[in-house]
């Protein structure tokens, strides 16, 4: 019998239906962050179709070390690490999102999704092989009530962009790079597209580049 959502266990349960390829919907999986982060998911977070594809394009060149670069409360590291064999790490200036991030990490059952409280600009990212991007300064242009967390650094939107572009542009041949909905500024130079594609009614896009 199929586990009732608020039945002990539930979360794990899921957990084993994302590895399984069962059917799983937003709602389900968002639950996990708690009811102020759930309001907003429809704007925030990856959808789970789009994670899932990502996370399956990403590891497909090899990578054992997948990185989400803004990861907020890390939905798509879950997911990855629930329907890949990588390991997924999501890195958010944010530590109360860390911490949401981490606790639902623990509830999945899911090691292999990690979190680290950490600047894009600085923040060591040597040993990843894969990268994932999600607009990650679009949040400092919502209002107040539509943030995921009270502390959005208001800096220069534009030196952000640039400060992470000149961090992507420094990978090795190789490196694999998801980006869904755009950076918020130019294309990485120095990378080849292999894919892109509409992922809703919207239109919103999912590239795949190859450094």
């Amino acid at each position: 019998m199929a586990r009732t959502w608020d039945e002990p266990g539930w979360e794990r349960a899921l957990a084993e239906q994302l590895a399984a390829g069962v059917p799983v919907s937003d709602a389900r999986l968002d639950r996990l962050f708690g009811p102020d982060l759930l309001r907003l998911a429809g704007l925030h977070f990856t959808p789970l179709a789009v994670a899932a594809r990502a996370a399956a394009w990403l590891t497909a060149g090899g990578a054992a070390e997948v990185c989400d670069l803004g990861s907020g409360a890390g939905k798509f590291c879950l997911v990855g690490a629930a329907t890949t064999p990588a390991r997924f790490t999501g890195i958010e200036l944010r530590p109360g999102l860390v911490q949401v991030a981490r606790q639902a990490a623990r509830r999945l059952g899911l090691p292999r999704a990690q979190f680290v409280q950490g600047d894009l600009r600085t923040v060591p990212l040597d040993r990843y092989q894969a990268f994932y991007v999600y607009d990650p300064f679009s949040e400092v242009e919502a209002e107040p009530d539509e943030r995921l967390d009270p502390f959005v650094p208001t800096q220069d939107r534009a030196a952000d962009v640039a400060a992470l572009l000149g961090r992507l542009e420094a990978a090795p041949p190789g490196t694999r790079l998801a980006i869904y909905c755009g950076l918020g500024g130019p294309e990485p130079r120095g990378w080849r597209l292999a894919a892109r594609t509409p992922m809703d009614e919207r239109g919103d896009l999912l590239d795949c580049w190859i450094r």
